[in-house]
């Protein structure tokens, strides 16, 4: 199951959460997860204008990230019954060119002028990556469309001598492309089939992560300790008789301690340990921290002191496993829709 929001953007949030703003590293902390979060808002921005698109048993997958010798990342890829389209997507504002001879992108917003890759090169590149994990896999190709879509409607695109034109629009222009296509291209395969591909893809969606705290130089101890009240938001809330409570508001909670394990959890390379999560939670007893990680549902892996817990839900978007489906050893035929 892919995240509602990427694991990436979800480490950044946890650490500006949990980095004081003194920190001489909070300024690009900030940075950082406004990128993040701009990105999954266009991201999000484009959803309304495919589901404007009239044409049945359309199936729209967001932010998938698939490894095949090297990872790659879809915005938006688009299956129809008879045609395939990916978007990259883009939320830039201000004037935008785009250079032929260059292949780059240039923005000019309040007199500043700014270079950024070309998007249709990287749109094309994400094409050749999913066309080889296709035929790995033994999925059928069919005719694959590739289009830079510009959502902020503060963009203004200079186009006039650009021979690609064409594959440059902007969101609101998805709806009568997809529309178009889906004349140009009767279906080929069946419905059942094109969920089947659905379904494949997003089992092995993997999500990126970083080791966020050693990338910006940032220590445990530069962290804020404790658990916040979930009613005040004040540090720290005391385990008392099984329960927490916070002793400025008086607020109780049995589950207060599973948010701030789960940040932990993004920041530790999703590598709990009792030691860790003792510290960051104030609590007194090994033994106590360890039962609420484990009721917390994490899994454990090594033994004594090389012993870790981590979250299934980062577990599975974030690891290979050797025992997912293909389509090989599930023996599916995607060309009839049915199993053989």
């Amino acid at each position: 199951m892919k995240p509602d929001s990427p694991i990436l953007l979800q480490q950044y949030r946890a650490l500006l959460e949990l980095l004081p703003e003194q920190h001489p590293e909070y300024p690009s902390i900030i940075n950082h997860f406004r990128r993040q979060e701009a990105g999954q808002a266009g991201e999000d921005n484009l959803a309304y204008y495919l589901n404007q698109a009239q044409v049945p048993s359309l199936t729209c997958i967001k932010r998938l990230r698939l490894e095949h010798h090297s990872a790659f990342q879809l915005d938006w890829l688009v299956l129809g019954l008879g045609f395939r389209v990916i978007f990259e997507v883009k939320s830039h504002t201000g004037e935008i060119y785009f250079d032929a001879k260059s292949h780059q992108l240039t923005r000019i917003i309040d007199g500043i002028k700014e270079g950024f890759d070309d998007p249709l090169l990287q749109v094309d590149r994400q094409y050749a990556n999913l066309r080889s994990y296709f035929t790995a896999h033994n999925i059928d190709q069919l005719p694959t469309y590739r289009f830079a879509v510009f959502v902020n409607p503060n963009a203004i695109l200079r186009l006039h001598d650009y021979p690609e034109y064409q594959r440059v629009l902007t969101s609101q222009r998805v709806p009568a492309i997809l529309e178009n296509l889906a004349e140009k291209h009767p279906p080929v395969i069946s419905k059942e089939a094109n969920q089947q591909i659905e379904q494949f893809l997003v089992e092995n969606h993997r999500e990126r992560a970083i080791s966020i705290l050693e990338k910006h130089a940032i220590l445990w101890d530069d962290l804020h300790k404790g658990l916040p009240c979930p009613t005040c938001n004040k540090r720290s809330m005391r385990r008392e008789r099984m329960r927490w409570q916070c002793p400025f508001c008086r607020t109780r909670s049995t589950d207060a301690h599973e948010k701030l394990l789960y940040k932990i959890a993004l920041l530790s390379n999703n590598r709990v340990t009792k030691q860790l999560a003792q510290n960051m939670m104030q609590m007194s007893s090994s033994e106590a921290t360890r039962k609420l990680i484990v009721r917390a549902g994490y899994i454990k892996y090594g033994v004594k002191k090389g012993a870790y817990y981590s979250h299934p839900d980062i577990l599975a978007v974030t690891k290979n496993r050797s025992g997912h489906k293909t389509w090989k050893s599930g023996h599916k035929s995607i060309k009839s829709g049915h199993k053989t």
